[in-house]
């Protein structure tokens, strides 16, 4: 796990050593173990890297790597979990190898296979590596962009990419600047632009989830798609008994693959049902398995707590704990300079989201200072089995108006159970006079016609922005079933992509690589193989997964509803112990105007925090 750099001058200059060391080491956190540079092609080309070692920590893991007596040179970012194997199939080719990485592991992998090396990859990755014989460079990211790869083309010029957007502010010859346009499409929906590819800095873009490029002297350049979820066909069981047991065993194996590491590990516990599936399969695995090359202790949970406030999960977490029996750590939130550590970790950050990103660093700040350096995390399963309250309520709105009244009542059965206790019966009642004026519908000859020439209400909201396309096969979801739309838009386009952004910045900025064993991509495409009767029903979001943990952590987190969340209380911070830093560093007079009016008041309503958030978190960026 690192962060990657690279400057290709296309014109033939020369790259300066210096000019590249200092686009380098503004990631410094990202791979504070070491760092190397090579130049290339009678120095055209700079190859760059901050090392964070996880997998063969001696010398010979050093980066970039070259194989093959220098022809092909890498530069990586990431974790190949099933590298073992594809080690040994090349071995048995007749290939050699000089380390105990996974980067040699890619490097014979494309000397043998080429682009199609990528498909027999599982993990998480973008890397960059140069072809000294054929002239070229061939950069690539995983299936679902969990590691991130930001570029800025100069055609014929220069091609400079890194792994975050707040490199390029140390890089020489380029005034970074915000795109106006796509920082409005950012402010009114902050999960608009990641899974397009796009940033809110002019020129510069992200390689796609699933994509690669080669980059040549006096050639064009663009992306193109290597893996595609619609090419994915798993066979699927016909029982829905049997399609959880199939669950469970690719869940729990990419658990296994996971914990292959030689530092060590740890289950970033919120919990919740996901991230406590995680840590208890990983406990049992550790318990039960004789295992090879994995870190045996591997048991240990860490939790942010939020003492006094609704987003504390400290009680669930140590349910789950003492359902397994391991170690748990608390990490306590503090107000204690909380004002220069958001000011700090947003700079980092270097994107504009809904709250400080500073709450779910902290997890991964206290795992560093505990000596971990692998977090195990439960991401990946709310945008593919319907866990977020607004898409329930997508699937039970779109039932009243163009399915039948059983299929409402599901829906809204489940979403009842996803609102908090206090405010569940106003859901109730409001839904029985829905379903109520539903069944007189239905019973109405207007309604009858209406249903035979086509749905009573157009239910499109996922329609795309006006931005370039950068794929060359960009996804279409337009023509899917609304409930099946959901799930693809979600977790391909909209919330997930942005997340895993969020949550790889909160990790490497402090040193710690996130793990997701639900982001498996075999587990993946099996989940979107699944009817949509498996994912969600019975009063349960995730049905799937609840049912292929029966038995195997704690029953109350298993069929918990309520969904809390990691996110900054920035309500909380804002009307308390940040109200003067919030007015000092709201330079926006209106915004300022309208917060000390309701200072006065009292509270600042929750629009206006977030407006007030925003512009902060522009002003911190762009400084």
């Amino acid at each position: 796990m690192c962060g990657i750099s690279g400057i290709y001058n296309l014109d033939g200059s020369k790259v300066s050593k210096e000019v590249l060391m200092t686009f380098n080491d503004s990631m410094t956190h990202r791979g504070p173990d070491d760092f190397g540079i090579h130049l290339l092609d009678k120095e055209t080309l700079g190859l760059a890297q901050r090392r964070l070692s996880i997998l063969d920590l001696s010398p010979q893991g050093h980066q970039p790597m070259s194989y093959e007596d220098g022809r092909f040179v890498i530069t990586y970012n990431g974790e190949i979990f099933n590298f073992q194997d594809i080690k040994d199939s090349l071995i048995a080719k007749g290939h050699a190898f000089y380390t105990n990485s996974d980067t040699e592991v890619i490097l014979v992998a494309y000397l043998e296979w080429g682009p199609l090396c990528l498909k027999k990859f599982n993990g998480m990755w973008a890397f960059a590596i140069w072809d000294n014989l054929n002239k070229e460079l061939f950069l690539a990211r995983d299936r679902f962009g969990i590691k991130p790869l930001y570029y800025k083309n100069d055609i014929n010029k220069r091609f400079v990419f890194a792994s975050e957007t707040r490199a390029f502010k140390y890089l020489k010859d380029f005034n970074r600047e915000i795109d106006e346009i796509k920082l409005h499409h950012n402010m009114i929906d902050p999960y608009a632009l990641e899974g397009l590819g796009h940033t809110i800095y002019k020129d510069i873009f992200q390689l796609l989830p699933g994509h690669y490029m080669i980059v040549k002297r006096n050639e064009n350049v663009s992306q193109r798609r290597w893996w595609s979820i619609d090419d994915c066909h798993p066979d699927v069981p016909k029982t829905f008994d049997q399609q959880a047991e199939k669950f469970y065993e690719l869940f729990r194996d990419a658990c296994r693959l996971r914990l292959v590491s030689d530092v060590p590990i740890a289950t970033a516990l919120s919990g919740g049902l996901d991230s406590t599936a995680v840590y208890s399969t990983v406990f049992d695995i550790l318990k039960t398995e004789s295992l090879g090359r994995v870190n045996k202790d591997a048991q240990r949970a860490f939790t942010a707590t939020f003492k006094g406030l609704p987003n504390d999960e400290r009680a669930y977490a140590q349910k789950a704990a003492e359902y397994t029996g391991g170690p748990i750590e608390f990490l306590e939130s503090s107000d204690y300079e909380l004002a220069a550590r958001i000011e700090r970790d947003t700079k980092l950050a270097d994107f504009i989201n809904v709250s400080p990103i500073s709450s779910i660093a902290s997890v991964y700040e206290g795992m560093k200072k505990n000596g971990i350096t692998v977090s195990l995390d439960g991401h990946g399963v709310d945008e593919m089995l319907y866990g977020y309250r607004d898409m329930v309520y997508g699937l039970y709105n779109d039932a009243l108006w163009n399915g039948g009244l059983k299929e409402a009542k599901s829906y809204g059965d489940v979403l009842a159970e996803l609102y908090h206790p206090n405010h569940k019966m106003d859901f109730v009642s409001k839904s029985q006079i829905q379903l109520s004026d539903k069944a007189k519908r239905e019973s109405g000859l207007k309604y009858k016609f209406k249903k035979i020439i086509g749905k009573t209400v157009p239910n499109d909201i996922y329609l795309p922005i006006d931005l370039p396309v950068l794929s060359d096969k960009p996804y279409d979801f337009s023509l899917k079933s609304v409930d099946q739309r959901m799930v693809y838009y979600e977790f391909f386009q909209h919330t997930l992509p942005t997340l895993l952004r969020n949550f790889d910045r909160a990790g490497m900025m402090n040193s710690i690589e996130i793990r997701m064993p639900f982001m498996d991509w075999r587990l993946v495409a099996y989940v979107f193989s699944l009817p949509v009767a498996s994912k969600i029903g019975n009063g349960f979001t995730k049905l799937i997964l609840r049912e292929a943990m029966k038995g195997k952590m704690d029953e109350s987190l298993r069929s918990r509803t309520f969904k809390v969340g990691i996110g900054s209380p920035i309500e909380y911070w804002m009307n308390g112990p940040l109200k003067d830093w919030t007015l000092d560093n709201t330079s926006d007079a209106s915004i300022k105007l309208r917060l000390e009016n309701e200072f006065k008041s009292g509270k600042v309503s929750t629009q206006l925090v977030r407006e007030a958030w925003q512009a902060i978190n522009l002003q911190l960026i762009s400084g």
